[in-house]
């Protein structure tokens, strides 16, 4: 598994800080609100595309193909339509051998091919949609971002929307989430010096209400609790826990906690203090 498949795959994302999110969370996040149940998560690491090379003249026969668009084929094959009983590829001085196809065998090969990869081609479109309305918020200061060393520690920066104003350095950024803070359009994903970065909670909070405004009454729960102490600054916490009864202790804890990240007052809503009416 290489290091982007691994990197989505495990989700190992750091927690948040300081108001901010990590933007690999960031980025599920908005491919949920934005696709539901059709965002993986994995939608970096989109499986390979499997349709050979048109030649002149469109699709070629199997003789024109290329010796690994064959060997792909034939997997599909092996995979998929085991009836057709195609034998195992020998092993070859230049790699493995694949037995010539019958005309049925090569067009269904390619409509499975055509099949795989336009699957593989709308996951990478997902990807892309969730990257540009991200980048959009962040370009346009809707959204901010900081870098943090990868150790740990502080932010060491906040960037400047102009950051990630770029068409073809942007991308690679949101391979592994990391960028230099000095060589900040180098097209790579990562290397020494780079660090991770993270986005602010509140902005992120406001596109994802604007992203899915028939979820939770389409203010987020942090945002909500917000609300409620500065419409009322004696309630205390247990007070305004009463006023979500859906959610589970331990779930309302987590949404307290971002609260309170963005409004540090709420720190103040312990117990009512005796004599108070």
């Amino acid at each position: 598994m290489d290091a982007i498949k691994e990197f989505w795959a495990l989700g190992r994302f750091p927690a948040d800080f300081g108001g901010f999110r990590f933007l690999g969370k960031a980025v599920n996040e908005v491919g949920k609100a934005t696709f539901g149940s059709d965002w993986t998560g994995l939608e970096r690491s989109p499986p390979r595309l499997l349709m050979p090379d048109n030649v002149w003249g469109g699709i070629p026969s199997y003789e024109l193909a290329q010796p690994q668009e064959r060997l792909r084929i034939d997997l599909l094959l092996q995979q998929h339509r085991p009836d057709f009983g195609r034998p195992i590829p020998e092993r070859g001085p230049f790699g493995p051998k694949v037995a010539p196809f019958t005309v049925e065998q090569w067009g269904e090969g390619i409509r499975l091919a055509q099949e795989h990869d336009a699957k593989s081609l709308a996951i990478q479109q997902r990807f892309a949609a969730v990257i540009n309305t991200l980048v959009e918020c962040l370009r346009e200061g809707r959204m901010k971002s900081a870098l943090r060393p990868e150790k740990g520690g502080d932010y060491s920066m906040i960037l400047p929307p102009s950051s990630w104003n770029a068409e073809e350095t942007i991308d690679c950024r949101f391979s592994l989430c990391r960028m230099h803070p000095i060589r900040q359009f180098s097209g790579s994903p990562a290397g020494d010096g780079y660090q991770l970065i993270f986005v602010d909670i509140e902005g992120l909070e406001k596109l994802l209400a604007n992203l899915s405004p028939s979820k939770g009454a389409a203010i987020p729960i942090s945002r909500r609790i917000i609300e409620l102490k500065k419409s009322n600054p004696n309630l205390v916490r247990s007070e305004i826990a009463k006023q979500f009864p859906g959610l589970g202790v331990n779930e309302f804890a987590m949404h307290w906690k971002r609260a309170v990240e963005l409004y540090p007052e709420l720190a103040k809503a312990g117990r009512r203090s005796k004599g108070a009416k």
